[in-house]
Order: structure tokens, then sequence, then C-alpha cells
């Protein structure tokens, strides 16, 4: 098993209303469990562990900022989709999520887009946990709500 710093699970904040977010192990891999009153509040708390789960658990200020906009008709590789984003945004930018302005419209074709707010990431500013490598369908859960959940698991 990786061993993460701080150990997990951590971070259990419940924000306003019914926001939760929740990191847990998961064999080798980190596990999500995010709720809300609407989903994309629920993606802006995926947003939020990500960044916590790279950094062992603080969020940055907003200093830079990227546009995003993703389509798909499954939700399930949507919300892979936006991880996978988030990663290479991590990987090619060093930019780590501090907040999100995000607008889902699910139809035929769910799309979601909006606003990404961070900073670059520096390891002595920000602090370490682990690299994210990949996302998981394992155990992967969206429930549209309200209010909206959203449960995925994280290759470290």
């Amino acid at each position: 098993m990786v061993q993460i710093h701080p150990p997990l699970p951590f971070l259990l904040t419940m924000l306003s209303g019914t926001k939760l977010r929740r990191i847990f192990e998961h064999t080798a891999d980190a596990g999500i469990e995010a709720g809300a009153e609407t989903l994309s509040e629920a993606f802006h708390e995926i947003s939020l562990a990500f960044t916590e789960i790279i950094t062992g658990g603080k969020l940055p200020s907003n200093k830079d900022s990227f546009e995003f906009h993703l389509e798909s008709t499954d939700l399930d590789l949507l919300l892979v989709n936006y991880l996978s984003h988030l990663i290479f945004l991590f990987d090619t930018e060093n930019f780590i999520v501090s907040s999100a302005e995000i607008d889902i419209k699910m139809g035929d074709c769910n799309i979601l887009h909006g606003k990404l707010y961070g900073d670059l990431y520096d390891e002595t500013k920000h602090g370490y946990g682990v690299e994210v490598k990949a996302v998981s369908y394992h155990m992967l859960e969206i429930v549209v709500g309200p209010p909206s959940r959203i449960v995925v698991i994280l290759d470290l």
C-alpha cells in the first residue's frame, strides 16, 4: 500500500449546507467522495480534493486561471475527462486548483465548462502529498441529485 502523508482519511470538510468532501485510501489509490446540492458544486468539491491529495491537504491562492470546455454523451466519461484534464494541467503547467466556476448542461451531449482558479505548484509553499497518475473507473459513481454525490478512485 502507498503511504500518503498525512495519512488518509484526512480533510473531512463540511463547507455549508450539504457540501461534503472526503478523501479515503483504497489499496494503492486514493478515493474521493464529494457531495453537494448540485452536480456543479460536487465537481467543484472533487477539484479541491484533487488538489488536497497533491499538496497533502493545502489549497493554494487564486493567482492563475484556465478556462475549459469538455463534452461527452456519458456522464461518467465526462468526470474522468475532467479529472484527466486536471492531471494534464498539473503535469504540463504545474497548475493546482483552489477554486472553480463549473457549469454542467446535461442532455444527449453533456457539456462541462468553466474556469479553474489556482496557482503554479511549489512544493515548499504548497506542501506535498502524492502525485496523481490517472483516474479509475473502479467504484465510479455519480448521483445527479439533488443532493448530488460523486465517488471516484485516483491511481497514485
